[in-house]
């Protein structure tokens, strides 16, 4: 495996200028727009890069200590901290999406080489998902910019020295500072917070008309919107999701986006895990079946943009029926709010009987605490403020608000605008009152519909300035570039919610492989030469010292006893400080009494040749910021199994009334704009939409980017909702057009049906609770002797009904074994490489009627990876003993002897091993993101599922240094320590009290394919079905 020095290390070694290494090696091409950066071959011999890897490695390990190193420490006496082959841990902060779920980097020689969940966290408690795993493809990603560029008066970008570049800076500093113009400076940034949001905020304030404006697309403006006018407070809450014994979303995708979904999946898990009879039940209110849907009990596919009608309704019932737990003289005002609203005009509304609207109602005001959440992206239309105030109501008639719903401890995005001030910014650009304009880790010229006129607009501002590392649609088009750290090389404080101050700290020594800079150093260093007033306001000398001093400040307010240089150093190795914040108990406000629910009643319900878009985003696209990781465009999406494309989702009945097949190309078109995707057909969305995901189209972002298929947002209009201020992504009419031409749609799975086979079981839950269930008898036939397992039997226990199909575990496996990418075309080939998949299953729920033209649906999830069978077909049929079964359980596959018949893969029954086609691809520099523990794989072996041999043998010699032996739960494989639902349990068989050895004995427990005598190691918990689903919500009797 190459690593980063160029050693050889047994199969391959890294040649920089594309040249054979020793033995026949690989080669890992240079980029040619990367000549000038320093590198080994033409730059550094080995003694004098391994200097270079022990300033990269004590410099960041100086980021645990009160002072960093001053000079250069030679190898041959190498620093105490430093062990080569060792790994060493940082805890920082993920910057992925706004949520700030805490995080672990694991370094080797002064490279970081895997992300994981830091534990002690407490919004993730040690998860991460898919976007967080795949951050390392950021850092290493070959698409970054090399170092600063600025146009030309032809209007070509060129490259330039930072020398260059901060004496631009400083020349305009000087000069919008000595002339004293009123010019108007903004920085447009992502969400930001703590002494990062002080800094740039002071900073930008010495220009008279400096400002700094703070940009996510997923602004939540209808939650801020709607808790001011129900509480008085734009705060949006923490929701208890854990404590709920009913949830009930309104469009909100808390598995997926939603705000924190790596918390909410924790919290979602954790209660499911209640199988008593206050197991919680959970309905989902939305057109399309989401991933978040798709793990509810029961889904109500309700007409696009009726949520609030639906919420109201079930307010109104509540009320009608004396289950209210407010004072009267409330339930009597709120009741003349809702007066109109009962479950028939509902029902005209939704599509969802009046029947079940009533036993919804009934149900989830019996729960004591219940829980209703509001809109997402997708239900972010022209009603959804109305939505979050009749969530709000809800909520409030049912006594969760101060219970489930706790404000106090909630986040405030009132600093960040929303869409109607960004449209406001807009127009001062478009009538030339911004001069000039920083952008700082946003893109808004690809996250605003272009009917917005953002780009149009950007050309009349005078200087544009980015400090993104990426050449993205935005920077594409600025005067200026200054590309920034990523957030694995740079400082900054992140305050997600209340009582969390978390600190982003880098792992590695950042400008090493990419010329880039901290932007906070930068201007730092700007205003010292510029103003030596501004000189005497910045004392810094980069922005970790500033960051220190304002944590002085904290110092005295938490810590006043302990001295700065421990508080500081305990913090940074923690990665921050979090402490239990009180509840702020509110009161409806009198302001909801006022409010204009008429929007709410305005529903599309005639049909004609329109269709309702249906803009959603997805766990692994988000908004587009992570569209160039190759790792993330080939995991498939969750539900439809699609990779490398955007794609129109369209009910079969729709698609017969157009004539449109799987993979045929769409126009679909608003009074807004025009874009072409292939259209795929399922079930799980109503004839009367057609869903499109967020994330792709991309024109200016890097190679894996690229043609993947157009951005819905080019149908969207610039209107804004009009209370909140809102970006309308729902409330558009559009009509498809079938084209004659056919496009690739490549998916990892064609079969949606288990065609009786039983492979996701599910068991009721009154079977479960009264004790009924019995395991199913498996065969124990054998002709061979059985397999002795002295010591340990190392096996895994998967609960599918924790399990939320996330694709964490898909990505963390990926990354951990240097599992490659190959593109669309082979994966349309039945090439895909990844070692775990998680296959999904619809099955028609028995017994319950079609709602909205769409039959409900009972979705079961499934991680398969190989099965580590202790009578294995495949160790059989392999003529080279290239696979075999070893004295631990495990089925071991021995690279350099398989010579690639694939009889292995031909006999396996769950068809979980993968063969090399081809030599992996791992541009210049994602080759030193490898995990140097693992083998590296050539073109015509087969690969599989190790159980993480690796972390297996580290955990062993730990324990024989210690003179002891292994611990349960010490061992955990890169896919369970992700897992944001804890589905996934790994340990000891032999163990009888070890974990994984109860749950394996556990009544719910079956193997897969178990009829076949493989005796797998892994045991499947079966799904629970909660009592109701048999009969679904709703229905009377």
């Amino acid at each position: 495996m190459p690593s980063a020095a160029g050693r050889h290390t047994g199969q391959c070694t890294y040649q920089p200028d594309g040249q054979p290494g020793r033995n026949g090696a690989r080669r890992f091409a240079r980029p040619a727009g990367l000549r000038d950066v320093p590198q080994m071959s033409d730059a550094f011999n080995r003694r004098e890069f391994l200097k270079l890897v022990t300033i990269a490695s004590t410099g960041t390990l100086a980021a645990c200590s009160p002072a960093p190193p001053q000079k250069v420490i030679p190898y041959v006496i190498p620093p105490e901290e430093v062990v080569p082959g060792l790994s060493y841990w940082f805890k920082t902060t993920c910057r992925e999406c706004p949520a700030g779920c805490g995080m672990m980097a694991r370094t080797r020689e002064g490279r970081v080489v895997k992300l994981e969940g830091n534990p002690e966290h407490p919004i993730n408690r040690g998860a991460l998902c898919v976007r967080g795993q795949a951050a390392l493809q950021g850092l290493y990603n070959p698409d970054r910019l090399a170092g600063p560029l600025r146009r030309t008066p032809e209007g070509r970008l060129e490259p330039i020295t930072w020398e260059q570049a901060e004496e631009a800076l400083v020349a305009l500093f000087r000069f919008l500072r000595e002339q004293r113009r009123t010019a108007t400076v903004a920085l447009l940034t992502e969400r930001i917070s703590g002494a990062t949001e002080k800094f740039f905020r002071d900073l930008f304030a010495v220009f008279p008309a400096g400002q700094v404006i703070q940009y996510e697309p997923f602004a939540y403006e209808a939650l801020r919107a709607g808790n001011r006018v129900a509480f008085g407070t734009s705060e949006i809450p923490h929701y208890d999701i854990a404590a709920a014994r009913m949830l009930v979303s309104f469009g909100a995708d808390f598995l997926e986006t939603w705000l924190s979904n790596v918390e909410c999946a924790r919290a979602f898990a954790a209660a499911r895990r209640r199988h008593e009879r206050d197991a919680m039940r959970f309905v989902a209110v939305e057109p399309r079946l989401s991933l978040t849907a798709a793990n509810a009990d029961v889904w109500l596919p309700a007409r696009p943009g009726s949520e609030a009608a639906l919420a109201l309704a079930l307010v109104h019932e509540i009320l009608r029926s004396g289950r209210a737990r407010i004072s009267s003289t409330e339930a009597a005002r709120i009741g003349q709010l809702v007066a109109t609203l009962d479950a028939e005009t509902a029902e005209r509304l939704t599509d969802v009987p009046a029947p079940r609207i009533r036993a919804l109602a009934r149900e989830f005001a019996a729960a004591d605490p219940g829980l209703a959440l509001g809109p997402g992206v997708a239900a972010s239309g022209p009603a959804a403020t109305a939505l979050q105030v009749a969530v709000n109501l809800l909520n409030y008639v049912c006594g969760n608000v101060n219970r489930t719903v706790q404000f106090g401890r909630g986040s405030s995005w009132d600093r960040v605008a929303t869409h109607a001030e960004m449209l406001e910014f807009i127009e001062r650009m478009r009538t030339g009152r911004v001069d000039v304009l920083f952008f700082h880790h946003t893109n808004p010229v690809y996250t605003l519909p272009p009917a917005t006129g953002f780009a149009r607009a950007l050309q009349r501002v005078r200087l544009k300035v980015s400090f993104s590392p990426f050449l993205d649609e935005t920077t594409a088009q600025c005067d200026l570039i200054l590309p920034d750290h990523t957030p694995l090389e740079r400082w900054e404080e992140y305050q997600p919610r209340a009582g969390i101050r978390a600190l982003v700290q880098p792992a590695m020594a950042g400008g090493f492989h990419f010329q880039s800079r901290q932007a906070a150093d930068m201007l730092l260093y700007v205003v010292s030469r510029a103003d030596a007033t501004l000189s005497r306001q910045f004392p810094f000398a980069d922005f970790r010292a500033y960051l220190e001093n304002e944590w002085r400040a904290v110092h005295r307010a938490v810590a006043p006893e302990q001295p700065f240089a421990e508080f500081w150093r305990s913090a940074v190795e923690a990665g921050g400080i979090w402490r239990e914040v009180p509840l702020r108990p509110v009161r409806l406000s009198e302001a909801v009494f006022r409010f204009d629910f008429s929007p709410a009643l305005t529903v599309h319900t005639e049909r004609d040749e329109s269709l309702a878009l249906l803009v959603f985003p997805t766990a692994e696209r988000f908004d587009g910021r992570g569209a160039n990781r190759p790792w993330l465009q080939e995991t498939p999406d969750a539900m439809t199994k699609i990779v490398w494309s955007a794609w129109a989702e369209l009910h079969p009945e729709t698609a017969r009334r157009y004539g449109v097949r799987e993979g045929d190309l769409l126009k679909v078109s608003s009074p807004h704009g025009t874009i072409q995707l292939p259209a795929h057909l399922t079930p799980t969305v109503r004839p009367d939409t057609v869903a499109i995901p967020l994330g792709q189209g991309h024109t200016s972002f890097g190679r894996w980017a690229a043609d993947c298929g157009p951005t819905p947002l080019a149908l969207l209009s610039a209107e804004v909702e009009v209370t909140s201020g809102g970006l309308l992504y729902g409330g558009t009419r559009v009509r498809i057009e079938r084209l004659p031409v056919r496009r690739l749609l490549a998916r990892t799975q064609q079969e949606t049906s288990q065609h009786d086979r039983e492979i996701a079981r599910v068991v009721p839950l009154a079977e479960l609770v009264a004790g009924s269930v019995r395991r199913d008898p498996e065969p124990r036939l054998s002709i061979y002797p059985e397999h002795t397992h002295d010591g340990h039997r190392w096996g895994m226990a998967i609960d599918l009904d924790a399990c939320i199909g996330c694709n964490a575990c898909v990505v963390a496996c990926s990354i951990e074994n240097n599992v490659p990418w190959v593109g669309a075309l082979q994966v349309d080939r039945g090439r895909h490489m990844a070692w775990m998949r998680i296959d999904r299953y619809w099955e028609p729920v028995p017994e319950a009627q079609p709602v909205g033209g769409v039959a409900p649906l009972e979705t079961h999830f499934l991680p398969m990876l190989c099965q580590h069978c202790d009578h294995a077909p495949c160790e059989s049929v392999c003529p080279v003993y290239a696979t075999y079964h070893n004295h631990e359980g495990l089925n071991v596959q021995v690279y350099n002897r398989c010579v690639g018949t694939r009889y292995c893969s031909n006999n396996c029954p769950y068809k979980v091993r993968r063969f090399h086609w081809f030599d992996d691809q791992w541009p210049w520099p994602l080759a030193l993101g490898l995990n140097p523990d693992v083998t590296a794989r050539t073109k015509g072996v087969m690969g599989k599922c190790t159980f993480c041999v690796q972390r297996i043998r580290t955990a062993k010699d730990q324990a024989k240094d210690e003179n002891r032996t292994v611990r349960d739960g010490e061992i955990i494989p890169a896919c369970a320590q992700t897992c944001p639902a804890e589905a996934i349990v790994f340990g000891d068989l032999n163990d009888p009290n070890s974990r994984v050895r109860q749950l394996a004995d556990s009544a719910r427990g079956y193997h897969v394919l178990g009829e076949l005598n493989t005796r797998p190691a892994i045991t499947y918990l079966k799904k629970v079905r909660r009592s109701g689903l048999d009969r679904p919500t709703g229905e009377d009797g």
